[in-house]
């Protein structure tokens, strides 16, 4: 995600002022010519590196593979639970002994009223999404203070006129709830109406074309709108070190007790991914914040993404993204960055051709407002 924050290209170009360009010639002594012209931070021109054996070019490209894998193994501050004990050693502070995670148990809502509506907030200022009729049953996963019920699912239609299940909202006062239902524990915002985060970026090239080999910066939230009773509006601005990158503004909008994006990435690129709405998936290892506590993450298997480049290059992306378990906000992620070239140049014809190029990009959070599940260092002693 951040290197396609570093230019204002929706093709997913990293720092360039130039295209990437990569002919491969042979001189009268047979030798490899590789020119990849990176234009890495502005430089103006690309001067061809000589590989005099192939073979030899060959065993760099596969050290520079293995080292890629190697840095690929965890993203900064992860650390597996495999022999730690387990999710089942995790509790969160101020949750019960079943455990942070638990799945809430099924409870049911039964509408007593002739005609009710049911909207998309808890709120009456929210719009109707459906009407429901008396002896209509619903599942709910918990009530607000203010009394109104999260009910499970109504089928609704998006500007794209794509027809989709989604949560909604139906007052206390029109149906009569199971006792399942009210031993459910309250429904609390994922995120305030402030929120707050802030993640340390580092980028490292590996290629002998660098203008510069590493590279820092700190991407964070603001409040751009609160007026919106459901949609949280912050930017997301990223800012790199002097001459290091050109910084930016991502807009988003978040669901403020439902924790997902109003507009879903849609790009097939995971590390645009920055909220995934609560439980993710099971937590299977932890986040170390800088305070000393820890927090129950799930990461993500190891994923893959390619953007179609021009001139026959293809950009390849590869690692892991690890979300906080409660809220399902991106604590950490690293992913690298390569080339393939797939083309002729003068006669020779080239099939997803790699040249040992890579880029390597760590996101760490750093600090934030929003309660994440922070889990309780006694049980887990």
């Amino acid at each position: 995600m951040i290197n396609a924050e570093r230019n204002s290209s929706k093709s997913g170009h990293s720092l360039r002022d130039g295209h990437r360009d990569a002919f491969v010639s042979r001189s009268r002594a047979n030798s490899l010519w590789v020119v990849l012209g990176l234009c890495l931070f502005g430089l103006a021109a690309c001067v061809p590196i000589p590989a005099e054996d192939p073979a030899l070019a060959e065993a760099m490209i596969a050290e520079i593979t293995e080292a890629i894998e190697e840095v690929n193994a965890l993203p900064p501050g992860i650390v597996s639970m495999a022999g730690q004990g387990g999710e089942s050693s995790l509790q969160s502070d101020g949750e019960d002994e079943e455990g942070a995670l638990a799945e809430p148990e099924t409870a049911t809502l039964t509408v007593r009223r002739p005609t009710v509506n049911i909207r998309s907030g808890p709120s009456i200022d929210f719009q109707v999404l459906a009407k429901a009729s008396e002896g209509d049953t619903f599942t709910t996963t918990g009530r607000t203070e203010e009394g109104w019920w999260r009910i499970c699912c109504i089928d609704v239609s998006d500007e794209s006129e794509v027809e989709r299940l989604q949560t909604a909202w139906i007052s206390q006062i029109v149906v009569t709830p199971d006792a399942a239902a009210e031993a459910l524990p309250p429904v609390i915002p994922l995120f305030p109406e402030n929120l707050a985060a802030s993640w340390d970026v580092q980028y490292e090239c590996g290629s002998r074309r660098c203008a510069v080999n590493e590279c820092a910066a700190v991407s964070r939230t603001e409040i751009h709108s609160n007026r919106d009773l459901r949609w949280l509006e912050i930017n997301r601005i990223v800012t790199w070190e002097e001459a290091c990158g050109e910084d930016s503004t991502w807009p988003h909008q978040i669901d403020r007790i439902e924790g997902t994006e109003r507009y879903p990435n849609s790009t097939g690129l995971f590390f645009f991914n920055y909220w995934l709405g609560p439980r993710p998936g099971d937590a299977n290892a932890l986040f170390h914040l800088e305070s000393g506590e820890e927090v129950a993450v799930w990461c993500s298997d190891e994923q893959e993404a390619e953007v179609a480049e021009e001139s026959g290059w293809t950009t390849v992306y590869h690692g892991l993204t690890c979300h906080d378990v409660r809220t399902g906000m991106l604590v950490s992620m690293q992913y690298t960055k390569r080339w393939f070239f797939t083309g002729e140049f003068e006669g020779d014809r080239y099939d997803r051709a790699y040249f040992g190029d890579f880029e390597v990009y760590k996101v760490k959070l750093d600090q934030t407002n929003a309660l994440l599940a922070i889990v309780d260092a006694r049980v887990v002693e």
